[in-house]
């Protein structure tokens, strides 16, 4: 999102939806923010205490709260849960200088809208602001159960997370997109090598261009060759009209090679030739065609070991390699877990109709600790598949017998060692005893309905409208 998309949504907002509180010890952090916010549309207070926060939450509309969590200063996780369940109900952004993946969690489930690294910038601040205000108008996603964002949400960012790598990555990215050089990602497959290729174009001078993507595994050696460069009428048999190639499409932009690895030994010699001289001619044809492209490719292969072996040429590779980027496996960026899981449940939480995907904190620390071979790719697959059939096991084999449907009409899934040979029909739990157990649960918690929510698993929103629908009410005394 550029700055001018930040105006906008903020000037979007009512006004009572526009008062930030800074939560920082140091006060130079809080002027710096007080200030940069304030350029940006926003109303910002400073705050160097929780009691000011709660003070100000009491007296005013507090639309979000930008927190420092600092052990020694009462600032921790307990102070998110105080801040949320004050009454202007603000959203809260935790920054703090170590993410440790329980903490990310941690703060979640209090009610945390998002956490920021710090250092971090006014812009990454401006981006996380908006996406906790485009977080209000559905039910917060981790306390009491994860839910989806009706109607999908719109990528913020292509590059999600907290990490020290993903932050290194992006900044890499960001001196890469304001050069012309060549540029080789590489990384484990479903890293994310599209989504870095892409983000280089979009943060790139090239951006108003064209981005072609071409996958070099996907087509036979010479249809690629007609893809990448084209061909003339009557090049060969049913070539019945010319038709431009993908690197003439892509001229003044970017093309992205993706699986640059396994393209034959053939073609590599003609893409050495554009790179080299910018022209190309093709297929049929005599004219040569000029063309300033910048390129992308991405592999897994192990490219060294493939120009030892002579099945990727050398100078081809060097010419590609002028600036490389390492995308990190998921296994080495824990901490970004809880946010890739709330992205990609508001992401397809479109699919499911009115159907809530309920995660518990358990949940959501069991999609942690996996070790997601598969990577981001496996992850997204994994909420899609939820989303369908219910949560299930993260190991072992899907079977239609650990398919049950559940009371309100959506299935989960059991693991191996609780199948059982046939489909069983869950009882519907009648409304009686539905609201016997709200009422057991809110008498618990003093009718505070956020703990009540969590403790039912439900959301917030869910709790409120079963209220409603049951004319519950506290008694008196």
């Amino acid at each position: 999102m550029t700055p001018a998309d930040d105006t906008n949504a903020i000037e979007a907002l009512p006004p009572q939806a526009r008062l930030i509180v800074i939560l920082d010890t140091d006060p130079g952090v809080r002027w710096a923010l007080e200030k940069g916010l304030a350029r940006s549309g926003f109303e910002v207070r400073g705050a160097s205490s929780l009691a000011e926060v709660l003070s100000l939450g009491e007296e005013l509309p507090v639309a979000a709260v930008v927190m420092e969590l600092l052990a020694e200063a009462g600032l921790t996780e307990e102070a998110v849960t105080m801040i949320v369940e004050c009454p202007a109900r603000p959203r809260v952004i935790c920054v703090a200088v170590d993410s440790p993946p329980q903490l990310v969690i941690e703060c979640m489930r209090r009610g945390a809208t998002d956490f920021l690294p710090k250092p971090f910038s006014l812009a990454d601040l401006r981006g996380s602001l908006n996406r906790a205000f485009e977080a209000a108008k559905s039910p917060s996603p981790f306390p009491g159960g994860i839910t989806p964002q009706r109607g999908g949400a719109a990528d913020s960012s292509l590059l999600i997370g907290i990490s020290p790598s993903i932050q290194e990555l992006r900044a890499v990215i960001k001196k890469i997109a304001q050069t012309d050089l060549n540029c080789l990602i590489r990384g484990e497959s479903g890293t994310g090598k599209d989504m870095v290729a892409r983000e280089i174009h979009r943060m790139s001078r090239r951006c108003e261009r064209p981005f072609v993507k071409v996958n070099c595994t996907a087509l036979p050696e010479q249809l690629l060759e007609s893809e990448l460069f084209g061909y003339e009428k009557g090049a060969f048999t049913g070539a019945i009209s010319s038709k431009p190639g993908r690197f003439e499409l892509a001229n003044r932009g970017i093309i992205f090679l993706d699986e640059i690895g396994d393209m034959h030994p053939n073609l590599q010699a003609k893409l050495l030739q554009v790179i080299e001289h910018k022209e190309f001619t093709k297929l049929g044809g005599r004219r040569q065609i000029k063309v300033d492209v910048q390129i992308v490719a991405a592999t897994n292969a192990d490219l060294e070991a493939k120009t030892k072996d002579g099945s990727f040429r050398g100078d081809l590779y060097f010419r590609l390699n002028e600036v490389c980027i390492w995308v990190p496996p998921l296994s080495a960026r824990k901490e970004d877990v809880p946010l890739l899981v709330r992205h990609f449940i508001q992401k397809h939480g479109r699919f499911s109709g009115d159907r809530d995907m309920r995660l518990s904190m358990d949940d959501l620390s069991e999609l942690t600790r996996h070790n997601w071979p598969g990577n981001v790719r496996e992850l997204e697959s994994t909420i899609k598949r939820w989303f369908a059939l219910g949560k299930q096991p993260l190991t072992g084999t899907l079977s239609i017998a650990s398919l049950t449907p559940l009371g309100r009409g959506t299935p989960t899934v059991r693991g191996a060692a609780e199948s059982v040979p046939h489909v069983d029909s869950a009882p519907v739990e009648d409304e009686r005893s539905e609201t016997e157990r709200i009422l057991e649960a809110l008498d618990r918690f003093q009718w505070n309905r956020r703990k009540a929510a969590e403790h039912l698993g439900m959301s917030y929103q869910t709790l409120r409208r079963r209220i409603e629908q049951y004319g519950l009410a506290q008694s008196p005394g």
